[in-house]
């Protein structure tokens, strides 16, 4: 599958044990920096505190480790080999080696369950048993072991094959990710090379081909920088995994780090998505580089799809990723972020351990301090008013960024300023399982936080999941006739759809990215997941406001649903009345309908939000209606990274009948009368529109066909 250019990874002679956690040479430099620096003492205190207690399972052959236990015993085993290397005291080792003789024993006689794991009932905790085990091994090697326990090792290391061999996920997710490095560790620590070659460059098993670390770099992590999968949750957890296969590569002597890989631009077979190209060679350093420039402002991320991860502060829960890739780039960027982050977390109440950094506040953190060089870092730099390339196809000028192979669009007005304005829009495919039908959804930043909300659930078992994330109406954009976008249009059991399953192809089409100048633009288009309806929306951000425009046009008479969720409630001050309740998918989730009183089609609009109040002028075709809800609470969704709750959050809907519709909004955070009037246009064409925020009037024309925004200043009336 890879092409000639694609370097040979694969180490010919592997250095001596210990060499896929950690070597000889960082073990002497964790010990050093033990009788140097408090924070390596306070972390070696804590391993040792965990190392002295009891293993919380009884473990002797009279009582057989069952795999339900087995990963508690086989990081109580890590944690004293550890302890071992760090103080050498023998009772570490002998410890060590009772759990792992009892959990080798165990791990022979355990049967496969549904095929595929034995040691976790399901397969990334498989991969992390796999993982831990070859982490042991590889400790407790160098140590004279008796020829029946370097056997019995050796046996139960092997077994893993047959886990890594039948991992059901064979192609582009996390989940091969991770099975691809427990085949990396198992490889490096039995010192068999084939097995590093499959973790690396794919096998074949049961005529099933699997793809490889290799495929990973060139496809999956995209052009632009950013994972396929399209959240910034999944980019991170995703990116934890590769940093351990770059790690454990460095000590086998293979500088993953900085390898220059080909972009992908064909179909390697079996391949998930079709982001491909453009020809140039990719390097791993992207995936670390590319979140700093998908924030709306001050570190937040939008919440869209299954990410999780509100700011850029919260990457300390996947570990010491960016203290690993200061080591391995010395780039000022990621001393920046480690130091934001400890500054921001100073006074945290969950900050367990006040002597160490974030990053090892985590259970990992026990063993991941070994990694560390240093746990201080320079102050470093980073400001989104300095341009640059992201990646191959990334591109980030004026303090605005532009993904074009993930779909993503952010407009900022002062990037550098906690307050200024940004409003993000997601154009692009529906291609993998962790997204939700939000075409064109757009979020709204500014007060220093993120102003419009997405749903969010309790996780994918919880109802809402599936009911209301995987709702296109839970989202900021438009639905038609009350149904969601593709693939979610038809009734379906999974929440794990994607278009490929359908056959389908849900792409959007940038058709503008215009960032030069006194305001900034963007303007995308979808085509796809509404057949036969065309989306296209327009997004005009200047110092003061935010226009949106959203055009749709269809053949023939239907319902659009125009819906934003802002993290606020409405003022009271809104004159409404009680409506019907909602019904449909993701509907029946709004509670509490009302209808606004908007004559001429036109609704002016206030919400209280944490920071301070969002003003919206709305207008939309003769005879629309305006309509708020209150949406779902889920007070157990996850949000990394915020210091604090995230805001309930209400629904905004207008709602419009016929074979199009233009719904027209003007957004500002500052407390001036607002004031837009449409001068002329309708969906299918050229519209003309005049605002005024104080005493600044302005007329904008957003062309039909594709050319840019322009606009012109008004005398006061």
């Amino acid at each position: 599958m890879q092409p000639e250019s694609t370097p040979d990874l694969v180490p010919v002679d592997l250095p001596p044990h210990p060499r896929v956690f950690v070597t000889e040479e960082g073990l002497q430099r964790c010990r050093s920096l033990t009788e140097e620096t408090v924070w390596a003492q306070a972390a070696l205190g804590r391993l040792l505190k965990a190392a002295d207690a009891p293993c919380e399972w009884d473990v002797s052959e009279s009582a057989p480790v069952r795999p339900e236990h087995g990963t508690k015993v086989l990081n109580h085993a890590f944690r004293q080999i550890l302890a071992f290397h760090l103080t050498g005291r023998g009772l570490y080792l002998d410890s060590a080696l009772v759990d792992f003789r009892c959990v080798a024993t165990a791990y022979l006689r355990w049967p496969l369950v549904n095929d595929h794991t034995r040691a976790a009932p399901y397969g990334l905790a498989e991969s992390r048993f796999t993982i831990t085990l070859a982490r042991v091994y590889d400790l407790i090697a160098p140590e004279g072991l008796a020829q029946a326990d370097r056997e019995l090792f050796q046996q139960a290391l092997a077994l893993t094959e047959e886990t890594t061999d039948r991992c059901q996920h064979t192609t582009c997710g996390n989940h091969n990710t991770w099975n691809l490095v427990a085949r990396l560790a198992a490889g490096l620590a039995s010192g068999e090379t084939g097995l590093v070659r499959d973790a690396l460059h794919g096998w074949t098993f049961d005529g099933v081909p699997r793809y490889g670390l290799i495929h990973q770099l060139r496809h999956d992590i995209l052009s632009d920088g950013l994972h396929w999968e399209r959240t910034p949750g999944y980019h991170f957890y995703t990116l934890m995994a590769l940093t351990d296969a770059a790690a454990m590569l460095a000590n086998a002597g293979v500088d993953l780090w900085h390898a220059e890989l080909p972009a992908q631009t064909g179909d390697d077979g079996r391949d998930l998505h079709r982001a491909y190209g453009p020809d140039g060679s990719k390097c791993l350093k992207a995936a670390f580089d590319a979140p700093f420039y998908a924030t709306l402002g001050n570190g937040d991320f939008s919440l869209l799809h299954d990410s999780g991860l509100a700011n850029l502060r919260g990457v300390w829960i996947w570990g010491p990723l960016y203290e690993l890739a200061y080591q391995a780039y010395g780039d000022p960027k990621y001393a920046w972020l480690l130091a934001r982050i400890e500054r921001e977390y100073a006074d945290w109440s969950g900050r367990e351990y006040p002597q160490l950094p974030m990053s090892l506040q985590p259970p990992a953190g026990e063993w991941d301090f070994v990694l560390l060089k240093d746990a201080e870092h320079p102050t470093g730099h980073f400001s989104l008013d300095e341009d640059c390339s992201i990646s191959l196809a990334g591109t980030h000028r004026q303090g605005c960024t532009l993904f074009p192979v993930t779909g993503v669009s952010i407009l900022r007005n002062r990037p550098e300023d906690a307050a200024g304005t940004a409003v993000q829009m997601f154009w692009g495919p529906h291609s993998a399982g962790h997204q939700s039908p939000a075409a064109l959804c757009v979020d709204l930043y500014g007060h220093g936080r993120c102003l419009s909300a997405s749903p969010q659930s309790a996780g994918y078992e919880d109802p809402l999941h599936k009911t209301w994330v995987r709702s296109t109406i839970a989202h900021n954009t438009v639905t038609v006739d009350g149904r969601p976008m593709i693939p979610y249009d038809v009734e379906v059991d999974s929440v794990w759809k994607t278009d490929g399953a359908r056959g389908l192809e849900s792409d959007g089409v940038l058709e503008l990215f215009q960032v030069e100048g006194p305001f900034k633009a963007c303007r995308a288009s979808n085509e796809a997941v509404y057949p036969g309806i065309r989306l296209d929306r327009t997004l005009v951000l200047t110092d003061r406001i935010i226009l949106d425009l959203f055009r749709v046009i269809g053949t023939g008479p239907h319902q659009y649903d125009y819906a934003m969720h802002i993290g606020g409630r409405p003022s009271t001050a809104t004159e409404y009345a009680s409506a019907a309740p909602f019904r449909g998918i993701g509907y029946d989730h709004l509670k509490n309908v009302r209808t606004i009183r908007a004559p001429a089609g036109i609704a002016d609009l206030t919400w209280e939000t944490a920071g301070s109040p969002l003003r919206a002028v709305l207008q939309a075709d003769e005879g629309s209606e305006f309509l708020l809800a209150d949406d779902p609470a889920t007070e157990k969704a996850q949000a990394f990274g915020a210091l604090e709750p995230l805001p309930r959050s209400s629904a905004l809907v207008v709602r419009s009948r016929g074979d199009q519709a233009m719904f027209l909004s003007m957004w500002s955070t500052e407390a001036h009368n607002l004031e837009m009037i449409v001068e002329d246009g309708r969906a299918d064409g050229d519209v003309v529109v005049r605002t005024q925020i104080g005493s600044q009037v302005e007329r904008w024309h957003l062309p039909c066909a594709a050319g840019e925004v322009t606009s012109e200043q008004l005398p006061t009336p």
